[in-house]
């Protein structure tokens, strides 16, 4: 397998918005020939026409939660451009903010079913093209909760995050001596709508999220460099198994000199978020 992107076809999941659709931009922008997907037709349609300039851009509507929807994908882009290159298990659903016991469980399954079920449905249809190939690489994109820290006050998240990279390292060792690459890869805060339009349940969530605003000013990132962090590790790398954190002990540091330097030259400014509203969950019996 060749270590640049150009002329490589690369699927990403969920890539109509969001940190899906940069990592589309950074691998057209690369060179390669990208499948993107989601869940409605309007907006798979939007996105195309929005990258359709950077390069070879196929567009197909997708639902990650659903097994068959996934296999369509996979065949989809087959028939496209005849193979698969690398396969990026990005659509992911944020839980809401607040104590997990106040979360209602229907939005904990659609979490799960979207990050964790939709990333097997992936994985499952990609390896068995790959290990047919005898090559290809497979990246799962891991968030808040990855590294088994508590992950308040989006803790159903992180539990799904929890268990993709469990799944993820098990699959690496299980895949190991084959000449499939798997990829963890942990961007980070970015600014995308995921943090920008959150929905806070109830009381305890409004107060968790007190300081909200200055936690993305002060953590968040561009989506689009962590999009072309990945795209530049893909084509480095050599090892069968990488897991690529781009928060480091010394961002939060960093961050605070960068606030600091912003306020005292009055060049920095707090990103644009809207809350929305649920109240607490509470079990019937």
């Amino acid at each position: 397998m060749s270590d640049s992107i150009k002329d490589q076809v690369v699927v990403i999941t969920g890539s109509t918005r969001g940190f899906g659709n940069a990592i589309a931009r950074s691998m057209l922008r690369a060179g390669a020939r990208v499948v993107i997907s989601g869940r409605k037709q309007e907006s798979v349609d939007q996105a195309v026409v929005s990258l359709q300039n950077l390069g070879q851009v196929y567009g197909f509507v997708c639902d990650v939660r659903e097994e068959q929807q996934v296999y369509a994908l996979v065949k989809a882009a087959v028939e496209q451009f005849g193979h698969i290159d690398i396969w990026i298990n990005n659509a992911g659903s944020s839980s809401s903010a607040g104590r997990i016991i106040d979360s209602p469980p229907q939005g904990a399954l659609d979490t799960f079913l979207t990050n964790d079920m939709g990333s097997l449905y992936g994985t499952q249809a990609a390896m068995q093209l790959m290990l047919e190939r005898g090559q290809g690489t497979l990246v799962n994109i891991y968030g808040h909760g990855s590294f088994l820290r508590p992950a308040s006050p989006t803790g159903l998240y992180g539990a799904s995050k929890a268990w993709l990279t469990s799944y993820t390292r098990t699959l690496a060792k299980e895949l190991d001596g084959t000449a499939v690459r798997i990829v963890g890869f942990s961007p980070g805060m970015l600014l995308t709508d995921m943090l920008t339009t959150p929905t806070v349940i109830g009381d305890h969530g409004h107060e968790m999220l007190n300081n909200y605003a200055f936690v993305l000013r002060f953590l968040a990132g561009p989506a689009d460099k962590a999009a072309d962090q990945l795209v530049s590790f893909l084509e480095k790398n050599r090892k069968p198994f990488a897991e690529v954190r781009l928060f480091k002990p010394w961002t939060p540091l960093f961050g605070l000199l960068r606030v600091g330097w912003e306020n005292l030259t009055h060049t920095g400014q707090t990103p644009e978020f809207e809350l929305k509203e649920e109240p607490a969950y509470k079990p019937h019996f």
